[in-house]
């Protein structure tokens, strides 16, 4: 039809060329009906990373809508991650929608694994999780975590606070960690370092600073 363009072979890249997002194929309508009342109204959908995804948009006086929708991406064929040292796997999904300067979403990662990590110089353990959950509101730069849980045998994390998303953006985060028997022997240094141990037996501090330069403050 003439209100729906087809894409091959995309790829997305910054002005050093490196690639943000590749897809095999792009459809995206235009909506007749929409451009009749003066909105400018898009259907995406995209094939990438071995998943789908699904992008409508909404651009017209008044009114700035956008809604996104992922359904079994592999984390570990996107290629920002593995440059920057991240040898992640797991399939992810989810949805965010956003009206104006205010949205929510929820994403998850199902079959999440983690190995040869190091965070500023710190090796992290080899670890499994059975799905990370993010819930989160979203209102300008400013993104509010409701419920931030990452769920594995060895270590479950939860998280709740406020972070504003550019580089130097402040964070605000609560943070709450329950390490596995066999873990704390192993990364003794854990539980030696973070005292604040609840009933539940989960370690508890707050991570402050920046998105650059995240403190923690035990």
């Amino acid at each position: 039809f003439f209100n729906t363009v087809v894409l091959s072979d995309v790829v997305v890249s910054d002005k050093t060329g490196k690639v943000l997002f590749e897809s095999p194929s792009i459809r995206t309508t235009v909506s007749l009906f929409g451009l009749v009342r003066g909105l400018t109204a898009l259907s995406t959908k995209a094939s990438a990373y071995n998943g789908e995804l699904l992008v409508k948009s909404q651009q017209g006086p008044g009114r700035r809508y956008l809604f996104v929708d992922a359904s079994g991406l592999d984390v570990g064929a996107y290629p920002l991650l593995r440059d920057a040292g991240f040898h992640l796997t797991g399939k992810l999904g989810g949805n965010f929608e956003m009206t104006g300067d205010s949205g929510k979403g929820r994403l998850w990662i199902k079959g999440v694994t983690s190995r040869d990590l190091t965070i500023k110089g710190f090796k992290i353990p080899d670890l499994d999780f059975d799905q990370w959950w993010l819930d989160a509101d979203v209102k300008g730069d400013r993104l509010m975590v409701k419920k931030l849980e990452m769920e594995g045998k060895e270590l479950t994390i939860k998280a709740t606070g406020e972070l504003v998303l550019r580089e130097r953006g402040m964070m605000n985060l609560t943070v709450k960690l329950k390490l596995s028997e066999r873990m704390a022997q192993e990364q003794s240094w854990i539980p030696g370092m973070l005292k604040n141990k609840d009933a539940e037996g989960y370690y508890q501090f707050t991570l402050g600073g920046t998105l650059a330069e995240p403190v923690p403050r035990l």
